[in-house]
Formats: C-alpha cells, sequence, structure tokens
C-alpha cells in the first residue's frame, strides 16, 4: 500500500464515529515544544504509562535507524539485555509475566492451553465457563480467571483509586493477562461475523458507544473496515531483504504482495485482516482513540494503558522473522507507534512513561536457517511434523497396553509440548500414570527432533539453568506428566510451512525490554533483565507498593 494511502487509512480508521483526534488536543502534533520535550523528557511523576507487548518481537529486529517509535524508543529510551526466564515460551504466559512481577508457575498459566485440574480437559488460558464473562457478540466465556495473581493495574488502583487501567489486543489472551485481575476496560481484535474490537462481559455488560462507532453498524459499509484497501502490498524490496517468494513460507494468503485482504465474505475477511500488519495499525488507532474517550493522562493520578501488538506473531508465523512481510510489518508498526507516542506525549504535557517488551521470541524459518548456513537441527529434516510424532507414541502405547477389543483410545492427551495420561484408562489397565509416562518419554526421545522430554519428576528434582526454566512454567495439575523440548534448531510443527516458538532456547527466551520517557535516562545498559521485571520496576516510578514476593526485580532507570 503507497504511503499517502496508508496514511489516508490509518487517519480515517482514528477518525470514525467521533470527532478527530487532534479536536481533543491542546497543539498540534509537530509543536516545536513538544518536539523539544520528547527529546529530554521531564521528570516527576508519570501521568500515563504505555506498556507495549509485541507480540513475537525478537530483539536483533530493533535498531535505531528505524524512524518512527520503535526507533525512537532504542535511541532515546533505557535498553537492557531482556529474556524469559521460563521455559514454555508461548503468547499467555509471556503476557502473564509482564505486569504480574511473577515467573508462570506461580501465576497459574504454564501455556496457552493446559489441563483441568478435575477433568483433564484441555483448557484455553483465558477461558471462564461463567455465563457473566461470556464475550460480547461471541460465545465463549473469557477472563482472567485463570490468573492466580494481580498485575501493576490492580496495584495501582488499590494504591490510587482515581487512577484508569486499560489494555487492547489484537488476541483476547494478550489483553486480559496484561490486565490483572480488575482494569476498568480490556478490549480485543475478534475474528467473527463481523470481525469487531470486544470485550467480555467480566469487565462490562455492554460495549461503550464509541466502541461500537469504532465497529461500525453496517459493517463492512461503516466502521473500522471501511477504510480497508483491497490488499496488503509491501512494495520494492529494502536492500539486504530476501527474496519475495521464499521457501517455507505460508501460502494460504499468498507466499507474494500483494495479499488478498478485502472479501464479501465477513469471516475470511476477519482471518485476512489479522494475518497482516493493518492488525497492529488498527489496535494502536483504537488504542489512541480510546485514550481520548477515557480521558487518559490528563491528572495528577496516574493511568496506565496496556497494549498487544499481535500481528508481528501471525505475519512471523507465516513468513519467517526475516521475510519481506515481517519486515514491511515491522515498518508499520515503528511508524504507528510513534504516531501513537506523539499523541500521548501530546496528551500528557511530555509526562509519559513507555515500556516495551515482548512476550516471546521465534524460530527462523528452517529454510532460511539452511540458506544461511545456521541450521543446527540434529534431525534429517529441520521440520517435524507433531502428528506423525504424536501418532507414534500413542499407537506405540496402544500396541502395548490396549484395550485391543474396542477401539483405541489415546494413553496421552496433548496441550502444546504438554502430554497428560488418561487417569482412567491408566487405572482400567492396572498401570500408574508415571509409568505410562516414562513409556511416552522412551519413544519420544528417540526421535531426533525431540533432545529431551522432562516428566514432572525431572521437573521437579532436576539440577541445572534448564531445570529450573522448566520449574517456573510447571503447574501442578494444570501441566502435563511430560513436556516436550525440542532438539536447538528443530521445529515440530503440525504444519508444511511458516514456523514457530515455545522452546527454551535464546531465540525464543531473548525480548526487548526498553523504557522511555519521564524520569528514565537514556542509555543501553549491559545487564541481564528479565519480563519479571518490568512490573516492580513500573510500579517504583510511579511510587506504587507492591506485592514483597514478586519474582522480578527493579531495574536502574538512572545511572548508579
Amino acid at each position: 500500500m503507497p504511503a499517502t494511502l496508508a496514511a489516508a487509512w490509518y487517519a480515517a480508521a482514528l477518525l470514525l464515529g467521533a470527532a478527530t483526534a487532534a479536536a481533543e488536543t491542546d497543539a498540534p502534533v509537530e509543536n516545536a515544544a513538544r518536539v523539544a520535550q520528547a527529546a529530554h523528557p521531564r521528570s516527576g511523576r508519570p501521568r500515563l504509562v504505555l506498556v507495549v507487548a509485541v507480540d513475537q518481537l525478537r530483539p536483533d529486529r530493533l535498531h535505531a535507524r528505524l524512524p518512527g517509535g520503535l526507533g525512537r524508543l532504542v535511541r532515546e529510551g533505557r535498553s537492557f539485555d531482556g529474556w524469559l526466564e521460563h521455559a514454555l515460551t508461548e503468547t499467555c504466559p509471556g503476557h502473564a509475566t509482564m505486569l504480574t512481577g511473577r515467573h508462570p508457575a506461580r501465576l497459574g498459566i504454564p501455556s496457552n492451553e493446559f489441563f483441568d485440574e478435575a477433568t483433564g480437559a484441555e483448557v484455553y488460558c483465558a477461558h471462564d465457563p461463567s455465563p457473566d464473562a461470556r464475550e460480547i457478540g461471541g460465545e465463549a466465556g473469557l477472563s482472567p480467571a485463570a490468573l492466580r495473581a494481580d498485575a501493576l493495574g490492580d496495584w495501582l488502583k488499590r494504591a490510587e483509586p482515581a487512577s484508569r487501567v486499560f489494555t487492547v489486543g489484537g488476541k483476547d489472551r494478550g489483553a486480559i493477562m496484561l490486565g490483572g485481575r480488575r482494569p476498568d476496560g480490556a478490549y480485543w481484535y475478534r475474528i467473527g461475523v463481523p470481525p469487531r474490537f470486544t470485550t467480555s462481559r467480566y469487565y462490562r455488560a455492554a460495549l461503550p458507544a464509541w466502541v461500537e462507532s469504532w465497529n461500525g453498524t453496517r459493517p463492512p459499509e461503516d466502521g473500522f473496515l471501511a477504510a480497508l484497501p483491497a490488499a496488503w502490498e509491501h512494495g520494492a524490496p529494502v536492500p539486504g531483504e530476501v527474496e519475495d517468494d521464499f521457501p517455507g513460507e505460508g501460502e494460504r494468503f499468498s507466499r507474494t504482495s500483494p495479499h488478498p485482504l478485502r472479501s464479501d465474505d465477513l469471516a475470511e475477511l476477519g482471518e485476512r485482516l489479522f494475518a497482516t500488519p493493518l492488525l497492529d495499525e488498527l489496535t494502536l488507532a483504537f488504542a489512541q482513540r480510546l485514550a481520548v474517550e477515557e480521558d487518559l493522562g490528563r491528572d495528577a493520578a496516574p493511568d496506565l494503558l496496556a497494549l498487544s501488538l499481535a500481528a508481528n506473531d501471525v505475519v512471523g508465523h507465516t513468513y519467517g522473522p526475516a521475510s519481506r512481510e515481517a519486515a514491511d510489518a515491522l515498518r508499520r508498526l515503528d511508524a504507528a507507534l510513534g504516531r501513537l507516542i506523539d499523541q500521548l506525549e501530546e496528551r500528557t504535557d511530555g509526562a509519559l512513561v513507555v515500556a516495551l517488551t515482548a512476550d516471546h521470541g521465534v524460530l527462523p524459518l528452517p529454510e532460511w536457517l539452511e540458506r544461511t548456513g545456521q541450521a543446527s537441527c540434529p534431525a534429517p529434516a529441520p521440520r517435524t511434523g507433531v502428528l506423525r510424532v504424536g501418532a507414534d507414541v500413542l499407537v506405540r502405547l496402544w500396541w502395548r497396553h490396549g484395550p485391543w477389543l474396542s477401539w483405541p483410545r489415546a494413553w496421552l492427551a496433548f496441550a502444546g509440548s504438554q502430554g497428560r495420561v488418561d487417569r482412567a484408562l491408566a487405572a482400567s489397565r492396572g498401570l500408574a500414570p508415571e509409568a505410562v509416562a516414562a513409556e511416552a518419554k522412551a519413544v519420544l526421545e528417540a526421535w531426533p527432533a525431540v533432545a529431551q522430554v522432562w516428566t514432572a519428576d525431572e521437573i521437579a528434582a532436576g539440577d541445572g539453568e534448564l531445570a529450573e526454566l522448566y520449574r517456573r512454567s510447571f503447574v501442578p495439575g494444570r501441566s502435563g506428566d511430560l513436556v516436550v523440548q525440542p532438539a536447538r534448531g528443530c521445529l515440530i510443527s503440525p504444519y508444511d510451512t511458516g514456523t514457530s516458538h515455545g522452546s527454551p532456547y535464546d531465540y525464543d527466551r531473548r525480548v526487548p525490554l526498553v523504557f522511555y520517557g519521564a524520569g528514565v535516562s537514556r542509555g543501553a545498559v549491559p545487564e541481564r533483565a528479565a519480563t519479571v521485571d518490568l512490573a516492580p520496576t513500573l510500579a517504583a516510578l510511579l511510587g506504587v507498593p507492591a506485592p514483597p514476593d514478586l519474582d522480578g526485580r527493579v531495574l536502574p532507570l538512572a545511572p548508579r
């Protein structure tokens, strides 16, 4: 999409259904005083804290040459050597650690999906069975019911009842986990008919009028969908970028530009939009509209706005982090975040703090690793089909233990990389779950793409860094009887294309961790830090008491 069209689209999406943001501000965005103030942010207590979690953003993709918001944070902010300090590097636990200051094991959120403690059924991390938590416009119940700790927003509201706390996400789980127990609002993009930004009844009984206006009354003729272009185009290549049609990229929405977007089928349009960087642009525009409508950052009580930007993850999964598509997604995110930071600094008279991080990294496309001589997977092929691995262990267990005179039953249920033994089936055959898990471990570890299979006992008693990382991801009752650790550089996936994350290796655990704004000194700090450090650091900056039992620590935002 040409730059002029992109700017027009963004402006149209921002203005739909209400007065312009410019009418709500006190001075033009390009005011020279604002620019000077941004270069030398004033000290003092922030009026607004903006937390930006970019799903799947590797720190090696950030650099000071980016002209927009990401580059500005690198140039003018305080950067740390950021890491996840848990093994199961997935979206839900990654977001949950950021503003709680606790590892996933203490939060009750081991992974995106885990097991019900009573039934053993697979459970979504943001699921809530209560009718009072039903998603507005949907059927599922969504809330932080599974989260076993409060978060920065909860600490802030206890200390400052007048403070406001909101979250916005491209995925429901990102917005929900950032919000803690009782934010003033949590909104997310929902793929549906029609696609919309929504919330659940856990947060409020109905959408505010301004959100209804944003969504429109006759989508896609009005609302944010009305301004979407026909396709996502990422234009001519930048020197150094790989070819547009690279081996291993996903094909569903085209491997090359233009990628189709508009469709008469609203369900298809919603899924296409979710797989483009326009989702992040919309999420940021929605957040700016929310700041105006909810009057954030205007008074002495500090407010919190936390954003989960999902498009980078969907694009990265589909095309890989080194793809032309990922590069364009980063450029668009950089520009849109720059606009939002400008507008929020204007609203707060410079009393803005921004924190940037990610929920996890990602393994590059296996084909890209081979092309660049960086492949390290010991398996004959860098891609291993998860269905083949799963079928192997299930068939072998059935062959050894039956029941043979009935339809084969699965001895193990899987939730991501975790497996849980069917207790009833094991008992009926006179086997202990631990014995079945040990047999499954032996079968799985015979696959070259598997480095190790951790049983619950091994996680509990193991020595060394890896065992500690897995302990921090292990929740008794919700975690499996075993966890599969892939070999370094190997991709175990249900798909023949794209890539993923979830391992304890550096490419999945390293993340950016940057602070910017009032009371924050510039510079790159070589000190290693973790996402659990984010919440206590922001609490200290706000002067808000944090719980004494956090896993994170307060990072130095000024030279010692």
